[in-house]
């Protein structure tokens, strides 16, 4: 299970495009589009990496290929790029560099998302892009350790900054990670990694240790990515920079980045208020105590006569909260447990809410509550949450 996590937890954009494009197929386009060759863990573009095409779907992890005619060849770029044409949807392909081939683990054709919600056009490329990911075959059994989150490990926010218009890899952006006041620039490539120790998480609850990264660059929009968890390792997420002015922000709504239909958006004509209006609900905190956090579980004791699990809310101007799970092994796509918060402290720094939690296991789990003018808010997905 915690292999399949691991797993789970890396490029989740990226899978959602690519499961995008196959639920809704295209023809075979005939226009030049980007083919990108990445190391699926590290998230860095496999740079001089000679990229064989040929008709069939044997990418996946196939490293022998007989019955293949290779009908193109192409040699990536600096990032791991190469600008195609008349690249098919389908395809197999092989990745070697210096003579050496790389096993590969995911390929695709990027799609638009899919949803009755609609989505800013800025959070995906509109030139089409392919994507093959390789992966060492000594990758291929790593799990997450047990205890990763409290490891010293810090946490390394990466992403190549593109432009959504053109495919562009911008260089010379500022990143900027909010309270910490980190900051790096990305490179000529456009790629940037930027590290935050681990004694910004170590002892908080992970929705309450979270950092917000600001993007800005002369000629370009401002970009907040608010609310991102500080994951231990490398934390992936798409970042794309369009040409203007104003402030776009992406609040997260997962344990891991990249799933727009978790997320919240907004765009301001100036600068993005740090607040939502007065008399507005607003989330303040959120934690589970007592709590521990395993493998990618968050794991709260239910054995008889030990100390009950309490979920705690900070929140202002709620007239209401609750707790919304999916239960584990259920497949239900709405939430199909609740519990209701008592409000059990008022304070002009924000109202405390509590609910006690036991014999719990899902795979989505939430707070949410309704403000006085009807509006919802919500904290970020937890994910796993379980008896220990």
């Amino acid at each position: 299970m915690r292999k399949i996590l691991a797993l789970l937890f890396v490029f989740s954009a990226a899978l959602l495009t690519f499961a995008a494009a196959q639920t809704h197929p295209r023809r075979e386009p005939q226009e030049s589009r980007w083919l990108w060759v990445k190391d699926y863990y590290s998230g860095l573009g496999v740079a001089g990496a000679w990229v064989d095409i040929g008709p069939g779907d044997k990418c996946l992890g196939q490293t022998k290929f007989s019955s293949v005619k290779w009908t193109a060849h192409y040699v990536t770029d600096g990032a791991g790029r190469v600008l195609v044409h008349g690249l098919p949807g389908k395809l197999s392909c092989r990745v070697t560099v210096n003579g050496q081939q790389l096993d590969v683990f995911m390929g695709g054709s990027g799609g638009s998302y899919q949803s009755q919600t609609k989505l800013p056009s800025w959070i995906q490329l509109r030139p089409s892009t392919a994507w093959i990911f390789t992966m060492p075959e000594a990758d291929k059994n790593r799990t997450t350790p047990e205890n990763y989150w409290y490891t010293d490990d810090p946490t390394l926010f990466r992403s190549y900054i593109q432009d959504p218009d053109t495919a562009e890899l911008i260089s010379d952006v500022t990143v900027t990670a909010l309270p910490s006041g980190i900051t790096t620039t990305s490179d000529a490539n456009g790629l940037f990694t930027l590290e935050v120790p681990a004694s910004y998480r170590k002892g908080k609850f992970p929705t309450m240790a979270t950092q917000t990264l600001v993007f800005s660059k002369a000629g370009y929009k401002t970009f907040q990515y608010r609310q991102l968890v500080l994951q231990p390792g490398v934390v992936h997420m798409d970042v794309f920079l369009p040409k203007g002015s104003g402030t776009l922000v992406r609040t997260n709504g997962s344990m891991h980045p990249g799933n727009p239909y978790e997320d919240e958006f907004a765009a301001y004509p100036g600068k993005a208020p740090e607040h939502p209006p007065a008399g507005r609900g607003e989330i303040i905190s959120f934690e589970i105590v007592p709590y521990t956090y395993d493998g990618g579980w968050i794991n709260i004791n239910c054995r008889k006569g030990a100390t009950a699990a309490k979920a705690v809310l900070k929140a202002r101007n709620l007239k209401e909260a609750s707790i919304g799970w999916i239960p584990t092994g259920t497949e239900m796509e709405d939430y199909g447990q609740s519990i209701p918060m008592k409000k059990v402290d008022t304070a002009p720094d924000g109202d405390t809410w509590e609910a006690t939690l036991s014999d719990i296991g899902s795979t989505n789990f939430v707070v949410g509550g309704t403000d006085k003018r009807g509006k919802a808010v919500r904290t970020i997905d937890l994910g796993n949450v379980g008896c220990d």
